[in-house]
């Protein structure tokens, strides 16, 4: 099974004035969408941490549970991105802009924006602008919500490492188990590459 892919180019979504598709300089950026999870994402907090590495956390308003933890991951220095309330695709101005209110009631120290797999609309651009937020895209796509066996994230993690290039912003989600095994792989060979 193959797990990471690149994103070539962006003409498989209907609308894409994303602001950033790539890290600016000889680094990646580290995404987790889908989150917080009370179990996941303070673990991959804790490897960050000991790589001191700095990622964006995209956040789902509905499923913040406890407001500390969104707090910590901002007091450890790490982005904080608006991924809509209820991670879906709206129809319409009024919803896409309630979709992406919601959530930033929830995380106001959110500056970036991620429409909910990566299927930017023009209603979603717009409702993301407004509240300041710059969009964000990814290049590369770890395939880490596939894995379902550690041989699974064994597989992800080499995938991740052979497609990695300086500038690539990579998507990771932290709301599954499997990234931890993929993140204790890949962050010792990229921080050893000066890649993160």
């Amino acid at each position: 099974m193959t797990f990471a892919r690149r994103t070539h180019g962006l003409k498989r979504l209907a609308f894409a004035p994303f602001a950033r598709t790539r890290a600016h300089g000889a680094r990646v950026l580290l995404t987790f969408d889908d989150g917080p999870h009370p179990e996941h994402t303070p673990a991959v907090l804790e490897r960050l941490a000991a790589f001191d590495v700095r990622a964006a956390f995209f956040f789902v308003g509905n499923r913040i549970a406890d407001p500390a933890l969104v707090a910590r991951v901002a007091d450890a220095g790490h982005l904080l991105g608006n991924h809509t309330f209820a991670h879906t695709a709206p129809r319409g101005t009024a919803a896409a802009r309630a979709e992406v209110r919601a959530c930033q009631a929830l995380v106001p120290r959110a500056t970036l924006f991620r429409a909910p797999l990566g299927k930017l609309t023009p209603a979603l651009w717009r409702a993301a602008r407004r509240e300041g937020l710059e969009c964000v895209h990814w290049s590369l796509d770890s395939g880490d919500w596939r894995c379902r066996t550690e041989t699974d994230a064994r597989a992800c993690a080499s995938e991740v490492l052979e497609l990695v290039r300086a500038g690539d912003v990579i998507l990771f989600h932290d709301d599954h188990a499997r990234v931890l095994p993929i993140l204790d792989a890949a962050l010792p060979v990229l921080k050893e590459n000066g890649l993160c």
